[in-house]
């Protein structure tokens, strides 16, 4: 492995735990990420037997979080790799980035991976330790990317089993929905929104609202209802850290009053536990980072159960835009998307107001919200001025 003439920055992170202070995700686009039969640029090793392979053809239910029709599969006994150049901008840039990927064992061997960057001749310039594949979930690697000025163009994303398997059955590692992120720190325009002690700014049912660890938990047990900030806000951005237990259900009240039901009086951008079996026939309006009854989102890009989240809302004017852990899952214009009536088939007055507060819907669960943190588009923080 070359690394003598590159610095390099490597953690493997369980589930994307955050960082201190908090991090910035910012997504790079990569070419077809969910592996479908268009190949979009990806290269498998064809000599090593790295191919797609159909979840549907194995008898396996697509309905599933972390993966769903072709997925990339590499035979573990065999070395196989695929790869994929690095966008453009991760070239000019350099940096650490985060390369996030559904990963999973097909077979009984006990099998690895590792994620590196190589040059135009092959050679390593940074990889990941090895990671073990079991049932899916999303994993999360950080690497410090060298800049095009150090090793020119031709860099890959390369994706390599190490399993040392003896099993004669048919095994392998299975790769869907990767994605790429720039890791950053926020601009100084972020305001944080909780102290990390207290609900002093919140206002709403504060017995059901609590801190525990510096986050702001739900106590379901204590009280319903919901939690509001005291200040409205029309144009933003609002960056937060969430974690869920297994079939929760909350959600983000956006541009919302200080009464009623923010799916209709407001916006309410769903939080919820994609993966639970209970959830399984959800419209796609109710899953995770969904606008309710609005606009639906992309699936598969949140951690397991019981780990941190990264989430960011954008809404601008008519706009709204959510990207979870370094993956746009949520674009949509407003009045395009109920051009034609509403997904829910219910009436969404609220999605008329022009600002409001945000907060936390509770619907019966405990959730933990952390890393509260808002800049204003508008540029100003007095409402009157807006």
């Amino acid at each position: 492995m070359q690394t003598s003439t590159l610095a390099i920055s490597i953690s493997l992170l369980a589930g994307g735990a955050s960082a201190t202070p908090p991090i910035t995700l910012v997504p790079v686009p990569v070419g077809n990420p969910e592996f479908e039969s268009a190949r979009g640029g990806w290269d498998f090793s064809a000599e090593t037997g790295g191919r797609y392979w159909s979840s549907a053809e194995h008898g396996l239910s697509t309905n599933e979080e972390w993966y769903e029709g072709e997925v990339a599969f590499l035979p573990s006994k065999a070395g196989a790799t695929v790869s994929i150049p690095i966008p453009e901008p991760v070239r000019a840039e350099g940096g650490v980035h985060r390369i996030a990927f559904a990963l999973a064992r097909w077979g009984p061997d006990r099998s690895r991976v590792s994620v590196s960057i190589e040059d135009a001749d092959g050679r390593t310039l940074v990889a990941s330790p090895p990671i073990e594949a079991g049932l899916w979930k999303r994993c999360f690697v950080d690497l410090d990317f060298p800049a095009a000025s150090k090793v020119g163009d031709g860099c890959r994303l390369v994706f390599r089993s190490l399993s040392d398997g003896e099993s004669e059955a048919e095994t392998a590692i299975l790769l869907d929905r990767v994605s790429i992120a720039r890791v950053g720190t926020d601009d100084p325009a972020f305001k944080s929104i909780f102290n990390g002690r207290n609900l002093e700014g919140w206002v709403g049912n504060t017995e059901g609202y609590g801190v525990e660890d510096g986050a702001i938990r739900t106590y379901p047990k204590r009280a319903g209802g919901d939690l509001r900030t005291v200040e409205e806000y029309d144009d933003f951005v609002f960056r937060f850290a969430f974690k869920i237990p297994p079939g929760a259900n909350n959600g983000i009240a956006v541009r919302a009053p200080l009464t009623g039901d923010a799916a209709y009086a407001g916006m309410e951008i769903q939080v919820l536990d994609n993966a639970a079996p209970g959830y399984a026939g959800l419209k796609d309006w109710q899953r995770h980072g969904s606008i309710y009854g609005i606009a639906p989102s992309l699936r598969g890009y949140q951690v397991p159960t019981g780990d941190w989240n990264h989430e960011e809302i954008r809404v601008e004017g008519r706009r709204v835009r959510v990207t979870l852990n370094g993956v746009v899952i949520t674009d949509v214009d407003l009045d395009e998307a109920v051009a034609n009536g509403t997904l829910s088939g219910a009436e969404h007055p609220g999605l008329a107001r022009r600002a409001g507060h945000l907060g936390f819907c509770g619907h019966g669960a405990v959730v933990h919200y952390k890393d509260l943190r808002v800049r204003r588009i508008s540029g100003a923080d007095d409402p009157e001025q807006r």
